[in-house]
């Protein structure tokens, strides 16, 4: 299995490249899950606030909010929030006045109640709305039975005319429809991502075949290069040992015929052409032997192809040897 893995570059890469696909995969799914769940927060949110505006702010006043309500006025504002059905799919309904003190509460052991103000209801005093999930159990909630997980919204109370919020309307939404609405939107989404992500990891293998496929051209491309190379440096060598026996044969015959003509008291007329001649024979071959040498040095200069085998095995003429 080791061998066969070793020798599949596709294996590889399949192998190599899936886990960026899947931990890319698995940051897009939380970043889809993150943002639908914004999204549900951002609409409870918004429901919350024209709840506010429409059915609960106008059932108070600034005054109350700040000194609290009487019993009468309790039992009044519970009347009408059960007959206009606001509290149906609410687990629970809080009126904060800005000290941090409950001043309604569907809830009536929280009335009257002060607690620590913590970060979403100090936004909401400052006035901007606040929605998160929660547990249910905060310090705000200790004696109260509010099994989470939910989803906590605050809205700020602006009454005419005040130039910052009187209080904050605070209210729990069961989280287990959403979340059921987020699963399913988010089987929907992680659908279309496997789907896709699946297409981008199948559609690298084409391109990563083909540049395998060119790799190895490339290397095919080289090693012929390199035995050819090898080939004809060999094949220089043997040339340049055939020239150099070539030249010091020519340079021998020379050398030798111009010593007899030196040292010989008489030679007649026919003696001295075949001398000429020897050595006229000698000289070619001499030029021969440049000429070839240039041709090479040109070939190789210019990337051209040339049959040293040809040259070689050219004929090289006789060989002479002078004798006295």
């Amino acid at each position: 299995m080791r061998r066969w893995f070793g020798r599949q570059p596709l294996v590889r890469f399949g192998v190599i490249a899936l886990a960026p696909v899947l931990v890319l995969g698995v940051v897009l799914a939380r970043a889809l899950n993150s943002d639908v769940q914004q999204r549900y927060l951002d609409t409870a949110q918004a429901s919350a606030t024209i709840l506010t505006q429409v059915g609960v702010q106008p059932l108070f006043t600034a005054d109350e909010i700040t000194t609290g309500l009487s019993p009468d006025a309790v039992s009044a504002i519970d009347a009408k929030l059960q007959g206009a059905a606001v509290s149906t799919e609410v687990r629970r309904l809080k009126v904060w006045n800005r000290a941090g003190t409950v001043i309604y509460s569907d809830n009536h052991s929280l009335i009257g109640r002060t607690f620590p103000i913590d970060d979403d209801l100090r936004d909401a005093l400052g006035g901007t709305p606040h929605a998160s999930i929660t547990s249910g159990q905060d310090e705000e909630n200790a004696g109260d039975n509010l099994p989470g997980p939910l989803i906590q919204v605050y809205v700020p109370l602006v009454f005419k005319g005040a130039a910052q919020p009187s209080g904050a309307f605070e209210l729990y939404l069961p989280y287990a429809p959403v979340q059921a609405a987020i699963d399913s939107e988010s089987r929907q989404l992680y659908l279309l991502l496997a789907a896709g992500l699946t297409l981008f990891y199948l559609s690298m293998f084409p391109i990563v075949f083909l540049a395998i496929q060119w790799q190895r051209r490339a290397e095919a491309a080289a090693s012929a290069n390199l035995a050819t190379l090898e080939r004809l440096n060999k094949l220089k060598s043997d040339f340049l040992v055939r020239i150099s026996h070539q030249f010091r044969t020519a340079m021998v015959g020379i050398e030798g015929f111009t010593e007899l003509m030196l040292d010989s008291d008489r030679l007649d007329l026919d003696e001295v052409k075949a001398f000429a001649r020897d050595i006229h024979d000698d000289a070619e071959r001499l030029d021969r032997a440049f000429e070839k040498m240039i041709e090479i040095d040109q070939a190789e200069a210019s990337s051209a192809s040339v049959d040293l085998s040809a040259l070689i095995s050219e004929p090289e003429g006789r060989e002479t040897v002078p004798t006295r």
